[in-house]
């Protein structure tokens, strides 16, 4: 019993830890919020500039001036999303590896035990 109890943690801690990594991985190398900082602080420069021109930003000169640039409430909503989804990325790794190791555990006393029956 602990031979088929280890196997089928050891086979879903392992999925759990494949889906982990590669949500880990695709999070740390994508550039959805780095380009996104970019741009704002490129855009910086016409926001003041727009201010100055129309003054307040309720009016429509304003918004026409600003249309189509990045804010930095953009970039930092995109940098707080890619820290959740890199949490989300973390936590099933590190479940999936604790599941596989306990599974492994199981499966290797499961299969010691089932040696020692079969010799006695």
């Amino acid at each position: 019993m602990k031979l088929v109890l280890g196997v089928i943690l050891i086979l879903f801690g392992g999925l759990a830890l494949l889906i982990g990594l590669v949500v880990c991985v695709t999070t740390l190398t994508s550039d959805y919020a780095t380009v996104a900082c970019e741009r704002a602080a490129k855009d910086r420069s016409a926001f003041d500039e727009a201010s100055a021109r129309c003054g307040s930003p309720t009016t429509d000169c304003y918004k026409q001036a600003t249309i189509g640039l990045t804010t930095e409430e953009e970039c930092e909503s995109r940098t707080a999303y890619m820290r959740k989804q890199l949490i989300m990325g973390v936590v099933p790794a590190v479940i999936g590896a604790f599941l596989a190791f306990v599974g492994l555990v199981l499966a290797i006393f499961g299969f010691i035990g089932r040696r020692k029956k079969a010799v006695a």
